[in-house]
């Protein structure tokens, strides 16, 4: 690299998370970890594959249509729900989707929101609407996606970098929402050969925070989307040095987490505390 900087936090979160993991699936009880913050607060996996919603994703829409011609406008539903709950009463009512009914959807949402259940989270959220969020999701979020799926469909071929162009044009879906649809489709046949998947990836928020606490810079500046990917770049092999695979699209990921773990190593806060959940292997 350029300029030495200190990954050490960076390969230590790395390793320790997925040792948490790994002493979880195996059905070890908790705590897994002897760090206070990995043992105290939620981060996601090193890998987003491994992350509890997208393993839903893959097994219940990924897997379940791989070959139906709506696959990205059904990623783009599960992602901007991101509550399997809620997409699986969606599902059973408005489901397989050959074309898009904006009315279906909104009486869906309305139905389980009535059910008093937990309908949303608070991952992607698109701003507000006068007619509340049911209405907002249904007839303007997701509207907008499948309108522009034509263009998504068209941009497929080019790679990653081209599909997430042609989702952000959809009003609302901005670089972060935009990406992780696109890393959905990643992992299935419609990007899978992706002449840029090892080299390309976005930079949310989290992202340039965690760019910006190993170069020593404010993690409250903001930095350009070609600077991050040059970085994440330049940085790809020595994160890779901790010994845990993963898919160029989780380095985003990784300096989201990372500097999470460094702002509360430097006194800060996180919103979501960890309540530890386990399964013990039968004997």
């Amino acid at each position: 690299m350029g300029r030495k900087v200190n990954l050490k936090p960076f390969i230590y979160w790395i390793k320790e998370r997925e040792m948490i993991r790994i002493r979880k699936e195996e059905g070890c009880p908790p705590p897994w970890t002897k760090d206070p913050i990995l043992q105290n607060f939620r981060f996601c996996n090193v890998r987003r594959e491994d992350d509890r919603v997208t393993v839903w994703i893959r097994e219940n829409i990924r897997e379940k249509y791989a070959d139906h011609p709506n696959l990205f406008f059904m990623l783009c539903v599960g992602r901007l729900i991101n509550w399997p709950p809620t997409l699986q009463f969606l599902m059973d009512r408005c489901w397989p989707l050959d074309t898009y009914n904006p009315h279906a959807f909104e009486e869906a949402f309305r139905e389980h929101v009535d059910t008093g259940r937990k309908t949303w989270t608070g991952a992607y959220l698109l701003g507000r609407s006068v007619g509340g969020r049911p209405y907002h999701f249904a007839h303007q979020a997701l509207r907008a996606a499948w309108e522009v799926l034509p263009d998504v469909r068209e941009a497929l071929s080019e790679g990653l970098q081209a599909a997430h162009t042609a989702l952000k044009k959809a009003d609302g879906w901005g670089n972060f929402l935009a990406y992780q649809v696109v890393v959905d489709a990643r992992f299935t046949s419609l990007l899978s050969g992706a002449p840029d998947a090892g080299c390309w990836a976005a930079a949310g928020p989290g992202t340039c925070a965690g760019l910006q606490w190993l170069h020593d810079r404010d993690p409250r500046r903001s930095i350009s989307q070609q600077r991050a990917l040059e970085e994440m770049l330049e940085l790809e092999p020595h994160l890779r040095e901790a010994g845990v695979p993963f898919d160029f699209s989780d380095i985003p990921n990784i300096l989201c987490e990372g500097s999470k773990y460094l702002r509360m190593q430097r006194g800060g806060r996180m919103r979501s505390r960890y309540q530890p959940l386990y399964l013990c292997r039968p004997s």
